[in-house]
């Protein structure tokens, strides 16, 4: 998990989002079941680009790219089931793969939440350790996100450990080449391959930090 920033609201939630809300509220007040025709409208074409190019294709929570494999998921931050009012604020939506959306499922607690990728700094409360997360300064929000969304799952650490051996693969082409121009590129690609819209670039930022080499 890095830290991620909204984009602009997309022009259909601006138009009809207020809209959409009121039907579901309705429904709810009245106490009949809300028909997916209007409950799955946050679905929209244009919501779920929007929420892929802000967090690069990649989930939310693991980084894993998502469109490789599945479709992908737009994620209520806050469960839609049991706040029905978020189902359409823009800064609730987000991109996830079905792993971690399931995982997650409706787990909320008010005294400690899972993190938010969006208003958390999320290096107060995770680091990488090769290719393992874990929770600092004793950080209860950071214990709860990954045990509950299972951030390191079997299949995730080796993805990671795939990444980091190409990581260091590039760093030894590095440290061997003499002839400077050749050495220069592959300081960019060093860099590049760890930048933000890659995946794991949580895992890689913090191999290339902790051999100070960034």
């Amino acid at each position: 998990m890095i830290k991620l920033f909204k984009t602009a609201k997309p022009q259909v939630l601006i138009d009809n989002g207020s809209q959409w809300t009121m039907a579901i509220m309705q429904h709810i007040t009245n106490g009949t079941n809300v028909p997916e025709n209007i409950r799955g409208k946050y679905r929209h074409v244009d919501i779920k680009n929007q929420v892929i190019v802000e967090t690069n294709g990649k989930c939310a929570y693991c980084e894993s790219y998502v469109t490789h494999q599945y479709p992908g998921d737009i994620e209520h931050i806050i469960p839609k089931s049991i706040f029905p009012r978020l189902t359409f604020t823009w800064n609730n939506l987000s991109f996830v793969c079905y792993w971690c959306n399931n995982h997650k499922r409706n787990t909320i607690d008010k005294k400690c939440k899972l993190l938010n990728p969006y208003t958390d700094n999320i290096d107060e409360h995770l680091r990488a350790f090769g290719p393992i997360v874990m929770h600092v300064n004793s950080s209860k929000r950071g214990e709860l996100t990954h045990l509950e969304i299972k951030l390191n799952r079997k299949e995730l650490i080796e993805r990671r450990v795939e990444a980091i051996k190409a990581l260091q693969n590039l760093i030894d082409k590095y440290e061997r080449e003499t002839i400077v121009g050749l050495k220069e590129i592959l300081r960019q690609e060093i860099i590049e391959s760890s930048a933000i819209d890659k995946e794991f670039s949580l895992y890689l930022n913090q191999y290339l930090t902790d051999r100070g080499i960034v």
